[in-house]
C-alpha cells in the first residue's frame, strides 16, 4: 500500500494534529489535513492497523484553511496548526480537551480559551539544534534537521542575530562542536546568547563574539554551555560566561524578574501575564492566607501572589532558579516570601503544614501519587493546579476528587499555531 494514492475525506483531527481519514475501515492519518477536506493522499508509512499519508493534491479545501507564511511549516515539528485560522485553532484545542475529559469520564466545565493577542513573534526563548553543518528544528518524530533561516514564532530581533551568527559560524567553520544555539529575549529587546557545545570552544569564539557585540549591542550576555553527554538532554552542567552579564531581566505584571540561561520562564510573556492574573483571580485569599508554590521556578507565581497573602513559600529543585527567586524578591521589595531549594516531588511534606493554598505548576508528567495521597488526607483548603499537559492534569484531578471539588477548567493558549495548551483549575476541599 505504501506510495499508493487514495482519494480521502478528513473526518476528525487527532491531538497530534493529524487529519483522520478512512478507507475501507482502515484509518489513515494525514498531516495538515482539516476536517471536511478532500484530497488525493499518498501513503508514506504502513502500520498493522493504520497508515500515515501526506497530501498529494488538495481537491476540496476547508474554508478555515489559511496560507501559511512559513516556508518550512509542513516539514518542521515546531508549528502544527499554521494552516488553520487562529479562531479555529482555539476551538480545536477546546474540543480536544473536552473530548479527553469525556473519554476519562471527568465532569468539569471547560471555560472559553483565553486567546493570545499576538500569534506570531511571541517566543522569548529559542533553542536551535546544530548538526553536521545544519541549523534548524527537528522534523516531526525525527532527529533530521529542517534547515532554518527565519522563524515566524521568534522575534525579528532574534531572527536577525541568528541569521548573522549562522552565516559567520559556517563561514569560519566554528559550528563543528556546536550542539545547540539558545536565545533568550526580554520585552526591552535585550538578548542572551548561549552556545551549547560538546567541548570548550571559548577561544575559537572570541573574534566572533566581538563582531556580534559590535553589530548587535542589544546582546547583553554571551555564555558557553558545555554538554558532553550522548543523549537528548540539551544543557550540560558546566557554563562559562564569555561576555556581559550572566542573567537577563524581564517585567511581568509590574514585577521585575531575573533569570539565568537555564531558568524556567514562560515562553510567551504576554500570555504569561494573563495566566498569572487568572491565578490571582481564582485564589480565594486574604492577608491571613499562608500559601505554598511548589515548582516555583524563579518565583513568578509566588511573587505575583505575595501582595495578597500573609506569607508564601516557593520550592524548586534547580539551585540557580532559587538564587534568581531570592534576588527577585529583593528586586521587588517583597519580604513575606521564602524560597527553598528542594525536590517538590519528594520533599513537600515539610512545607505543607498549616498551608491554606497550594499552587502547583509541575512538568508535563504532573504531580506524584504520593503528593496526591498526602493532599487527600491534608488540611490544605485550596489548590490551584497549572498544567501544560491536560492528560496528566486530568489523571491527577481524578485522583484528587476523593477529597477536592472542582467545577471548571480554564484553558489558555500559551503557544499559538501549535497544539499545546495551558490549563488552570481551582480545587476546593470538600
Amino acid at each position: 500500500m505504501k506510495n499508493q494514492i487514495l482519494k480521502l475525506e478528513c473526518i476528525d483531527i487527532t491531538d497530534e494534529g493529524y487529519g483522520v481519514c478512512k478507507d475501507s475501515g482502515l484509518v489513515i492519518f494525514v498531516r495538515e489535513m482539516l476536517v471536511g477536506e478532500v484530497a488525493n493522499v499518498k501513503i508514506i508509512k504502513e502500520k498493522k492497523n493504520y497508515c500515515f499519508g501526506i497530501i498529494d493534491e488538495l481537491l476540496i479545501s476547508s474554508p478555515y484553511r489559511v496560507n501559511s507564511s512559513c516556508p518550512i511549516a509542513s516539514k518542521c515539528g515546531g508549528c502544527d496548526l499554521r494552516h488553520l485560522e487562529y479562531r479555529k485553532q482555539c476551538e480545536l484545542k477546546e474540543s480536544l480537551l473536552k473530548d479527553y475529559l469525556k473519554k476519562e469520564n471527568l465532569d468539569i466545565e471547560v471555560k472559553p480559551i483565553i486567546k493570545a493577542d499576538i500569534t506570531d513573534k511571541y517566543r522569548n526563548k529559542v533553542q536551535i539544534p546544530v548538526k553536521d553543518h545544519h541549523f534548524g528544528y527537528y522534523r516531526n518524530h525525527s532527529n533530521d534537521i529542517v534547515e532554518l533561516d527565519y522563524c515566524l514564532s521568534q522575534s525579528d530581533n532574534i531572527n536577525q542575530i541568528y541569521a548573522y551568527l549562522k552565516e559567520e559560524l559556517l563561514l569560519n567553520n566554528l559550528d563543528t562542536n556546536l550542539r545547540h544555539l539558545l536565545f533568550r529575549e526580554n520585552k526591552k529587546g535585550e538578548v542572551m546568547l548561549v552556545y551549547i557545545a560538546s567541548k570548550d570552544i571559548s577561544k575559537e569564539l572570541e573574534n566572533l563574539n566581538e563582531k556580534l557585540l559590535n553589530k548587535f549591542p542589544q546582546i547583553i550576555s554571551i555564555i558557553l554551555n558545555i554538554n558532553k553527554r550522548n543523549d537528548n538532554v540539551i544543557l550540560g552542567k558546566e557554563a562559562i560566561l564569555l561576555k556581559g552579564q550572566n542573567y537577563l531581566q524581564d517585567e511581568l505584571n509590574g514585577l521585575t524578574f531575573q533569570m539565568n540561561y537555564n531558568s524556567f520562564y514562560q515562553i510567551n510573556a504576554l500570555q504569561a501575564e494573563k495566566l498569572y492574573q487568572k491565578v490571582k483571580e481564582l485564589a480565594n485569599i486574604d492577608k491571613n492566607t499562608k500559601a505554598l508554590d511548589l515548582y516555583c521556578g524563579i518565583g513568578t507565581i509566588t511573587l505575583s501572589l505575595a501582595d495578597q497573602v500573609k506569607e508564601i513559600i516557593g520550592v524548586e529543585i534547580i539551585p540557580q532558579a532559587i538564587d534568581n527567586a531570592k534576588i527577585n524578591a529583593k528586586l521587588n521589595n517583597i519580604d513575606n516570601v521564602k524560597f527553598y531549594c528542594d525536590d517538590a516531588a519528594k520533599d513537600y511534606q515539610k512545607y505543607l503544614k498549616d498551608i491554606d493554598l497550594l499552587i502547583v505548576d509541575p512538568p508535563r508528567k504532573g504531580i506524584s501519587v504520593d503528593l496526591i495521597n498526602y493532599l487527600n488526607n491534608s488540611n490544605v483548603s485550596q489548590i490551584i493546579y497549572v498544567s501544560c499537559n491536560y492528560k496528566t492534569l486530568i489523571r491527577d484531578l481524578k485522583l484528587l476528587q476523593e477529597s477536592y471539588s472542582f467545577d471548571c477548567i480554564y484553558p489558555l493558549d500559551m503557544f499559538p499555531n501549535t497544539l499545546h495548551i495551558e490549563n488552570i483549575v481551582l480545587l476546593s476541599k470538600i
